[in-house]
């Protein structure tokens, strides 16, 4: 975990301004050290789960955002009766958009957590974690990965 940042667990409404809401709590919170060169693409990936969760959720809805120096990791939950993740449509106009996904994060999903789902990604920051030196490997990109 980050010591620059605390982690930002916040309940958004299940309403057209949440995901204007999830955009603000990223600009707001967002690492000042280490999440600075991330934060058009979390504030875009914010909207995109939270706009998910608010189409195919209910209350409660919670937006979670955790840096890790070199990744930030960014979830909404949200509560549902539905049985299968797959209920969340990907690719389906309103429903998550992989490809967006997959070319800014390292890796996304959506999981099934008691009484409800969990939409979540984690991006990098550009940012090496202390002790590390780069490397000339690409990081991989998880598709749709399941819980």
């Amino acid at each position: 975990m980050c010591t620059c940042s605390g982690p930002l667990a916040v309940e958004l409404p299940r309403s057209v301004e949440a995901p204007a809401m999830a955009r603000g709590l990223v600009t707001q919170h967002l690492c000042g050290e280490h999440g600075q060169a991330a934060v058009a693409a979390a504030r875009l990936l914010a909207t995109e789960l939270t706009t998910c969760a608010v189409l195919y959720g209910s209350l409660p809805i919670r937006l979670e955002m955790e840096c890790v120096e070199d990744r930030l990791r960014i979830a909404v939950t949200h509560s549902t009766t539905a049985q299968d993740v797959d209920e969340v449509p990907v690719d389906e106009e309103g429903g998550l958009r992989s490809a967006l996904l997959d070319k800014l994060t390292r890796s996304w999903g959506v999981e099934r957590i008691p009484h409800g789902r969990r939409l979540w990604c984690v991006l990098p920051t550009e940012v090496l974690p202390t002790g590390r030196v780069p490397s000339q490997r690409t990081t991989a990109r998880a598709a749709h990965s399941r819980a």
